[in-house]
């Protein structure tokens, strides 16, 4: 199984918790993501709202989960639909890969700097 975890409760600025509409970064992250992937009738993303993610120094945070590939655990994200779009992108050369190592020349620009930490799937 495959899916996008974003912490609804980073904040949308180091100034502020929330937007100027009221919304945390996180609950705009969330927004843009469900958004884009609505306008292109993709089913295939799970898309996952989770309590803080104790990445507070480094928001807005998505967790590229994966249960048969490496993980990753991203920060820095900022809650726009032009960010949505790179982390979809990266989401899905990650899922094109049979280890979930994505060749650096492959990743979106807007993707670079945001990655904190890898981690190995679950191994029996």
């Amino acid at each position: 199984m495959r899916s996008l975890v974003i912490c609804s409760t980073c904040k949308y600025s180091p100034e502020s918790k929330t937007g100027p509409d009221g919304r945390t970064g996180g609950e705009m992250l969330i927004a843009e993501i469900q958004g884009l992937l609505a306008d292109h009738r993709r089913y295939d993303v799970i898309v996952q709202s989770q309590i803080c993610l104790w990445n507070c120094s480094r928001p807005c945070s998505v967790v590229m989960r994966d249960d048969e590939r490496y993980s990753y655990v991203t920060g820095g994200n900022a809650p726009t639909r032009a960010q949505a779009e790179a982390i979809l992108e990266w989401f899905d050369a990650h899922g094109a890969t049979d280890t979930g190592e994505v060749p650096f020349k492959q990743w979106p620009q807007a993707m670079r700097g945001h990655f904190i930490a890898r981690v190995p799937p679950v191994k029996p």
